[in-house]
This record gives structure tokens, C-alpha cells and sequence, in this order.
């Protein structure tokens, strides 16, 4: 008697198709996709809090994702300034980090 395969799980299987999974996994394994961007990602992953970070970005709507981009495109990443206000808001800012924003607190 032959062992079942889960579903999926027939990579290379004729008449199973495979599943996103195992397309990812087979194109990193042949060379399709280039070694050190993989390596990059792998490091990347091992960030603490890049994970819930990358998620919580992935969640906002889709026009807080083009401000927040180009805010952070649009200047360097040391002359960010950050501030929360008396509601909890996150104040980003392009100017100087030494002087938050005009009534707000670190």
C-alpha cells in the first residue's frame, strides 16, 4: 500500500497540482529566484518586531500606506522626527529631531 499525500503535498506529482506553497518553495529551490535577495529576506525576518511591523503597515488603508511611504522616501531617516500628542497620535515629522512639533511631547 502507497502513503497518501496530504493535499499539496504532491510537488512533482502527476496529475497533483501543486500548491503556493510549494511553487515558493520549488522556484527558491532551483536558482529562479536570486540567492542573496533570499538571504537579505531571511535576515530581514529575524529583526525583532519586523514581523508585527511589516503586518500592522499590510493592515492600514491603502492611502496611509502611500503617505507613510512617501514621508519616509521623501526624507532622510535620521531627520524623522517622532512626537505623541495628547491622544495617543503618532506625530511624524521631517524637520529637525532635536525640536518636536509646536505642542507636542516626546
Amino acid at each position: 500500500m502507497g502513503r497518501k499525500l496530504k493535499s499539496g503535498a504532491g510537488a512533482g506529482t502527476p496529475g497533483v497540482p501543486e500548491s503556493p506553497t510549494w511553487q515558493i518553495i520549488r522556484s527558491l529551490a532551483t536558482a529562479e529566484a536570486d540567492a542573496s535577495r533570499l538571504l537579505e529576506m531571511y535576515y530581514w525576518t529575524r529583526e525583532p518586531g519586523i514581523v508585527e511591523m511589516i503586518r500592522a503597515y499590510l493592515a492600514l488603508p491603502e492611502q496611509s500606506q502611500r503617505h507613510l511611504n512617501g514621508f519616509l522616501i521623501g526624507n532622510q531617516p535620521q531627520a524623522i522626527a517622532t512626537a505623541i500628542d495628547q491622544q495617543g497620535r503618532l506625530i511624524l515629522s521631517g524637520g529637525d529631531p532635536a525640536s518636536p512639533p509646536k505642542g507636542q511631547r516626546r
